[in-house]
């Protein structure tokens, strides 16, 4: 999970004071002051600081310096670049990023809220629920490709629910341009294996549809509750992905109108060009499940 998916008060019980790094009231880059403790990943902590030079608060995320190898800070770096691209209300404002003498540091909007991999936990959403986050996922993936960055790890760890209902996609770390040549190493494959594309999995190459085959892998587990591919593994995970149907939704949930399944199945295509063709047209394509949910839901 990125810890950028931390970004709730109160969520974590916090490490010991050994543990922190930072503690309250460290000051980072002679401007962030940190607040408290957030969140932790694999490679980078997560605070609430003040900034001291605008006076708002943010959320300051640290890369942990062990593991600091030269494809982390770059993936680190590039998360900031594609995102200060992008500002758009339903993909989190990074607001800055640096070294200041001893880690690499970015800062964020704080949000307060859930990431949806936590309200899963929780139990099966309501459809008009459901279709409204994966609206506004939708609408970000739009902004993000129209100005040609994909996102390559879309998952629910990544999409944040702030208190107020809107959706943000977050974690830009793994994005590459469509213009330029990304920070993949050759011969590696980047993303998660319960959400990865055909052709993510198998390295041939990665497009809008690309993202939306994820898209639609969370739409079937915020559908049904479940994920359309299972295994203890990641390879073979991934590969089942590549060569296996998944189980139709209405099996699953027999009450699910059948278009909304028609909907995920044809996102979660083995062929890209099988999928809807671009994330505008998935926009058009649910907002016409409106009524249906409302009628539902009600």
């Amino acid at each position: 999970m990125s810890p950028m998916g931390t970004l709730i008060q109160g969520a974590v019980t916090p490490p010991g004071p050994a543990a922190l790094g930072l503690v309250p009231g460290q000051v980072v880059a002679e401007r962030y002051r940190v607040e408290k403790w957030l969140g932790v990943g694999g490679t980078s902590t997560v605070y609430q600081a003040l900034d001291l030079k605008k006076g708002q608060r943010v959320a300051l995320k640290v890369l942990a310096v062990p593991h600091a190898d030269e494809a982390m800070v770059t993936r680190f770096r590039q998360e900031v670049e594609h995102a200060r691209a992008l500002e758009h209300v339903n993909i989190l404002h990074v607001f800055d990023v640096g070294w200041d003498g001893e880690r690499h540091y970015l800062t964020v909007e704080l949000l307060e809220g859930r990431d949806l991999r936590q309200l899963l936990l929780e139990g099966r959403p309501t459809l008009a629920s459901a279709l409204r986050w994966l609206t506004h996922a939708t609408v970000a993936l739009e902004h993000a490709h129209a100005h040609g960055v994909l996102h390559r790890d879309v998952k629910p760890g990544n999409l944040f629910i702030t208190r107020t209902g809107v959706l943000k996609l977050m974690d830009f770390g793994l994005a590459k341009s469509t213009h330029v040549v990304g920070a993949t190493a050759q011969g590696a494959t980047l993303g998660t294996p319960e959400y990865m594309a055909p052709e993510q999995v198998m390295g041939t190459g990665v497009s809008p549809a690309t993202d939306l085959y994820a898209l639609g892998v969370v739409a079937y587990e915020l559908f049904t509750g479940q994920l359309p591919f299972r295994h203890a593994q990641p390879v073979p995970l991934m590969f089942l992905h590549v060569q296996e149907a998944p189980a139709p939704l209405r099996k699953l949930r027999p009450d699910l109108p059948e278009s909304f399944e028609q909907l995920v199945l044809r996102l979660i295509q083995k062929r890209p060009e099988d999928r809807f063709p671009s994330a505008t047209g998935l926009r058009a394509a649910l907002a016409e499940l409106w009524p249906q949910a409302l009628k539902q839901t009600g």
